[in-house]
């Protein structure tokens, strides 16, 4: 059965709003010289961090506004909001604003994105700090609102970046809140200026120059103080009470009875405004409160009414605390208290129109291709099921974004899932990425419950597919296999959600090999479902068994047939549009060649994959590709430095739970340049992440690693002790090209390895005869010359072949042009190094060391 996979569109990515990125504009006859903010904001061009912290109505955004437009310095800006807590969508803001002031910066940092997708932040930062550094001039970054953002990764990802800014960038912060993410060292060494409540708040000196000169109020100096005293230099009371006071006909009066809490004068002064207005004018300030930005067509939308952009732009000539959020006038936002305001008041005064109005701004957002805002707009007051719709409708677009998608989906009340499988399966996959398996476990057994209803019958594959992954992660591969068997069934020709995220950089893991514990299991697994689905047409989810299985036949040293599976992969059509199947095909490819004694050949195959890879992710993928050439540079000797300043990662990076290839090579590199001490720091965190994760696969190859820079050190008796544990964990799975392709040291290692153990045997030791074989093949691949007592020699090799084509002694002699009693104590010497008695175990032997 053909099954058409739908292919997956790279190109869909997250709209950037630019209106986010626009320095609110401030009208200059309206605003007060503030000469001490002035001074605190140029005081922070000589710092990392300038914090501008205080309640809502002080004034930080138009100080930080005014301040820039004033000052020649380059500057971009970020308005933040709650729809922003996610690390990608966060770092996308950042990098676009950037980008505005450097139009390459995002050509080169955007790959790097995906990255961010299993919460590891370090090498994404590194990568922007260097770019940043290149950077000429100074530049100041501003997040506004950052109170806003409440996800921990982003406070932590912040602190990393703050701790490398280049003396020339300057990041400027307005919250309502204390900065979540430590400080107490940037404030120590003076990289800190701080703006609170207690600058920012107006002096009497200011409150009359507001109020006489920008207001156009002649009030005396006693009546200002008072509302100074009263609203505590409060900004935003001071400017609701000027506008209350131009259309009060008795100053003295209303002044006398200001008082009250900072809520409670902005609720009775912003009441004051607002029942001033004509009753169309309250009944689109209220309905068009239920959104954060707004432009005329949205407007429209929402209300029924025609002139909506005339409304807009009468009301922000009129000061009716409105900011214009581009140049062109077209999107405009509420001040925030006022926004405040109205949607209590809409609340209160508009409950019943709530539903249809929320309802009516999704559509036109969704319409519109604001696809983020739409859902939250539907979220607001708690509209679950339209949400819901909506998601389903649009799960490609929304596929990637990740931790809000995640937000959502927990958000929901389960009945929402109901007749939406579409959802369901995608809340399973995003809970397995966070290994969450014990709950993707349970909502797959209620799925797997409703399976007997027709409306499910359709779905019935997908579920056992997802049954048998959730199975697979949590190592039940019993398990696994019923569900595949079951799904293989219902769906023989396969299902859309197998290829789902194929062609993106989503590796949460190096190799599916991870999750065994013994290589034998991992062999009869994947081949019993090779030899299920290779014949299939059109069938690339295969393609991941191929790989998986070619990787397992190479560490066993079975090149030839490790290749076939590797060749059967570049050959396939259907395999071609999935970048992570022909990374990994390639990857194995040159291994083989490499292993094989072709390394020009292996460096073709790596080269010969880049034009092939179609992706958004397509950087990350180049860049693993470069880590391998940078691993198979170190296998021939000619390493290659530049590699180190664009790998992106270093080894003092916090190292999340997922793939550690990277790493691992990275380590072999600093060794290769002598830093052992901090290869054995990046060592150390890789192997308590494996062992974290219980992945033998991983253990191996950094116990491996750490005995090779413990030898390297000349930390003999330590390096021979994990070499111990290193095939300790390696012997029961027949672990080969691990140690092989480490070269002459490990030989050394090992050599010295078995001379210790015959010194000193110990019944808790990995056995002798494994590490021998080992050895053994490593002096067949010529990557070792003879040594007494643990290598077989060339010419012993010479003589077990000819033993294995029927020659005798005299005959084998003869062809060598040596004496028949060399032949004989050649022979003793193979037999003592074989642990064997005579030709046939002899042959035996050779046979299962694959020299035969």
């Amino acid at each position: 059965m053909r099954n058409r996979y739908k292919q997956p569109n790279p190109r869909c990515r997250s709209m950037i709003l630019s209106t986010k990125l626009h320095i609110p504009q401030t009208r200059r006859d309206d605003l007060v010289e503030r000469a001490a903010i002035t001074e605190l904001l140029n005081k922070g061009l000589k710092s990392k961090l300038t914090s501008v912290t205080a309640p809502g109505g002080y004034g930080k955004t138009t100080a930080l506004s005014q301040w820039l437009q004033q000052s020649d310095i380059p500057a971009v800006w970020i308005s933040l909001g709650p729809q922003d807590n996610d690390l990608i969508e966060f770092w996308s803001y950042t990098i676009a604003a950037v980008n505005s002031k450097n139009p390459k910066f995002a050509e080169t940092i955007t790959p790097y994105l995906p990255s961010l997708k299993s919460g590891a932040f370090e090498s994404f930062i590194s990568v922007m700090i260097c770019e940043l550094e290149s950077f000429s001039d100074e530049l100041v970054m501003v997040w506004d609102d950052y109170h806003t953002i409440d996800l921990a990764l982003i406070h932590a990802s912040v602190a990393y970046f703050l701790g490398f800014l280049p003396a020339h960038i300057h990041l400027y912060i307005t919250s309502r809140a204390e900065m979540p993410f430590p400080t107490a060292r940037l404030q120590t060494t003076g990289q800190m200026v701080k703006i609170t409540i207690q600058e920012l708040r107006f002096q009497l000196s200011e409150g009359i120059r507001y109020f006489q000169d920008c207001m156009g109020l002649s009030l005396s100096g006693e009546k200002i103080a008072v509302l100074v005293d009263r609203t505590e230099g409060w900004i935003s009371g001071l400017y609701l009470a000027a506008i209350s006071l131009q259309r009060s006909g008795n100053y003295s009066e209303f002044i006398r009875a200001f008082s009250g809490e900072h809520r409670n004068i902005s609720d009775y002064l912003f009441q004051e405004v607002f029942s001033l207005q004509p009753n169309e004018i309250q009944s689109f300030l209220l309905e068009t409160s239920i959104v954060d930005r707004i432009n005329g067509p949205l407007c429209e939308a929402i209300t029924g009414q025609v002139n909506c952009q005339e409304l807009l732009e009468m009301l922000e000539q009129h000061n009716l605390f409105i900011v214009s959020l581009d140049d062109q006038r077209k999107w405009y936002r509420y001040h925030h208290l006022f926004s405040e305001f109205l949607r209590r008041l809409f609340r209160q005064r508009c409950a019943g129109q709530s539903k249809e109005l929320h309802v009516k701004a999704a559509h036109w957002l969704e319409e519109h291709g604001f696809l983020e805002e739409a859902v939250e707009q539907l979220f607001v007051d708690g509209h679950h099921h339209e949400a819901s719709t909506l998601i389903e409708k649009h799960l490609q677009n929304l596929h990637a974004k990740r931790g809000v998608l995640y937000r959502w989906l927990r958000g929901l009340p389960e009945d929402c899932f109901t007749g939406k499988p579409g959802i369901q399966f995608l809340y399973v996959k995003v809970m397995v990425e966070t290994n969450e398996l014990e709950l993707a476990q349970a909502r797959l057994r209620l799925m797997e419950d409703k399976l007997s209803h027709p409306e499910w019958t359709p779905y019935a594959g997908t579920v056992h597919f997802l049954s048998a992954a959730v199975s697979f992660y949590r190592r039940d591969f019993r398990q696994a296999n019923e569900y595949f068997e079951v799904f293989d069934r219902h769906t023989p020709g396969g299902s859309y959600i197998q290829m789902i995220e194929a062609n993106s950089y989503s590796m949460y893991f190096d190799t599916l090999l991870s999750f065994f514990h013994n290589l034998h299991d991992a062999e009869r697994f994947f081949y019993k479902w090779i030899k299920v689905w290779e014949e299939r047409d059109n069938y690339p989810y295969v393609g991941f068994f191929y790989n998986t299985y070619s990787l397992l036949l190479y560490e066993w040293n079975r090149l030839e047939e490790a290749e076939v599976y590797a060749e059967r992969v570049l050959r396939s059509a259907c395999m071609q549009p999935y970048a992570l199947i022909l990374l990994s095909a390639s990857i194995n490819a040159a291994r083989i060649c490499q292993a094989k004694g072709d390394s020009a050949k292996a460096f073709e195959w790596l080269e010969g994959v880049k034009p092939k890879i179609d992706s958004v992710d397509k950087r990350m993928f180049m860049r693993r590709i470069e880590a391998e050439k940078a691993n198979l540079s170190l296998a021939n000797g000619s390493f290659d430095e530049g590699w180190l300043e664009t790998c992106g990662i270093k080894h003092t990076d916090t190292i999340p739970p997922g793939p550690i290839k990277e790493y691992l090579i990275l380590a072999s590199v600093l060794m290769e340049r002598r830093e052992i001490d901090e290869a054995l720091q990046l060592l150390e965190q890789l192997y308590r992440l494996a062992d974290k994760a219980d992945r033998t696969w991983d253990k191996v190859k950094v116990t491996i690693l750490q005995s090779m820079a413990l030898y390297r050190k000349g930390d003999m008796t330590i390096a021979v002790m994990k070499l111990e544990a290193a095939l300790q964990l390696a012997e029961p799975g027949k672990y080969i090209r691990s140690f092989v392709d480490e070269g002459v040291k490990m030989a050394e290692l090992l050599r010295e390895y078995i001379r210790q153990k015959q010194i000193n045997p110990s019944r808790k030791s990995a056995s002798i005869l494994y590490a021998r074989k080992l050895l053994l093949l490593m002096s067949d691949h010529g990557n070792e010359t003879a040594s007494s007592g643990a290598l077989i020699t060339k010419q012993e090799l010479k003589i077990l072949r000819m033993i294995d084509m029927g020659l005798s002694n005299k005959q084998i002699a003869e062809q060598l042009q040596i004496t028949a009693e060399t032949v004989k104590s050649h022979l003793k010497s193979i037999y003592r190094k074989l642990h064997v008695n005579n030709r046939e175990q002899a042959l035996k032997q050779g046979k299962e060391f694959r020299w035969l």
